[in-house]
C-alpha cells in the first residue's frame, strides 16, 4: 500500500475538522432545544415542590454545557484555517506538480468551501 501525499493528508485533516465542527454544531443545536424543554416546562406539572430545585440545576447544568460547547468552536475554527493555510501553501509550491488535476481540483473546491463559511 502506497503512503498517502501530503495533500491528501491535507484534505483528509480539513474534513475532519469540518466534520468535528457539524458534529458540536449538531450538540449545540439538541443542547439548546433540551434547555428550551426545561425552561418552558411549567412547575404546575408536578405536585412535588422539590422537583422545582431540580429542573433549576438541570437548566443551570444544560446552560454550562451550552457554554462549553460554544467555546469549541473559536479554536476549532482557528485550527481549520491553519489547515486551510497549510494545503495552500502546499498547492502554490513545487511539490504542487507531483498532484494529479483532480487532487488539486478537489483541494481548491475544499479551500472555497470552507472560506464560503
Amino acid at each position: 500500500m502506497s503512503r498517502p501525499s501530503p495533500l491528501a493528508i491535507s484534505v483528509a485533516s480539513i474534513r475532519r475538522l469540518r466534520k468535528e465542527e457539524s458534529t458540536y454544531r449538531t450538540e449545540l443545536a439538541d443542547q439548546e432545544s433540551r434547555l428550551r424543554r426545561l425552561e418552558t416546562r411549567s412547575v404546575d406539572d408536578d405536585d412535588d415542590g422539590d422537583e422545582d430545585g431540580n429542573r433549576e440545576w438541570a437548566v443551570k447544568q444544560e446552560k454550562r454545557a451550552i457554554q462549553e460547547t460554544q467555546a469549541v468552536f473559536e479554536p476549532l475554527r482557528e485550527k481549520l484555517l491553519a489547515a486551510v493555510a497549510g494545503l495552500e501553501q502546499l498547492l502554490s509550491s513545487t511539490q504542487a506538480e507531483r498532484f494529479s488535476e483532480e487532487e488539486v481540483r478537489g483541494a481548491r473546491d475544499l479551500i472555497g468551501e470552507v472560506r464560503a463559511g
